[in-house]
């Protein structure tokens, strides 16, 4: 019964994923820590977003992406990504969270109002979106949501907001993967669960992707600022509670 609850978790998670580019993490990762340690739940997504990633990419998920974009984004996220963990010892946690989710619940209600700006459509938008996000996943392991809402807000196309994020989310997941195998905390026992779960990852990517060409460009953004809100508040909730 257990394997069932958990792989429909991953399959709601992988279908949010593979319909708007991200929020796996995010939707699997406290599902999964009510079963496994923090470390065991974190590293068994990771393997996950891993395979999710490669899978996106082989059904064509950078068929829109703009190379030089996704180039100064990623590139910035990496940098942040190191940057976040260096300070990871003297950042305050709960006011950092805090202050993240409300500036992409704030975003998503401006998305949702169909709020645009030409002052973030520019590289240096896509700089410091790249390495914001990179910065909070180094030292939070969140983050992803903050370029999504940079993403809409900027007017980006479906397309164009998928294929970047499908990079950026390659680099930092590979960076992340790397970084605990190479300090010895991926732990072994995450391997048996993460393939155990594959067919549900499989099968809600491939939900989420048909999902994903029927809507059109506004029903597409307007269902993820209301992901975006709906992981926004969970996430305040969960900061608060442990404040």
């Amino acid at each position: 019964m257990t394997l069932l609850l958990l792989s429909l978790a991953v399959f709601l998670a992988a279908l949010v994923r593979g319909a708007t580019g991200f929020g796996f993490a995010l939707i699997a990762a406290p599902i999964l820590s009510l079963v496994w340690p923090t470390a065991t739940a974190t590293s068994i997504v990771l393997l996950l977003d891993l395979v999710a990633t490669a899978l996106l990419m082989r059904g064509g998920a950078l068929a829109g992406l703009d190379r030089r974009e996704a180039t100064i984004t990623g590139a910035a996220a990496l940098v942040g990504a190191l940057a976040g963990v260096l300070l990871l010892k003297v950042l305050p946690e709960e006011p950092a969270l805090l202050g993240l989710n409300l500036a992409v619940l704030v975003s998503a209600l401006a998305a949702l109002m169909r709020v645009r700006s030409r002052h973030l459509e520019g590289e240096t938008a896509a700089a410091a979106a790249g390495f914001l996000t990179g910065a909070m996943i180094g030292a939070f392991s969140v983050g992803g949501t903050l370029v999504v809402a940079w993403l809409i807000l900027a007017g980006r196309s479906p397309a164009r907001s998928r294929a970047l994020l499908t990079v950026v989310f390659a680099l930092t997941d590979a960076g992340s993967l790397l970084l605990r195998v190479g300090l010895g905390v991926l732990p072994a026992e995450a391997l048996g669960p993460a393939v155990a779960l594959l067919p549900a990852l499989a099968l809600g990517l491939l939900a989420g992707h048909v999902g994903f060409r029927r809507l059109d460009a506004e029903s597409w953004k307007r269902a993820v600022a209301l992901v975006l809100v709906l992981l926004a508040v969970g996430s305040l909730a969960r900061t608060l509670s442990l404040a």
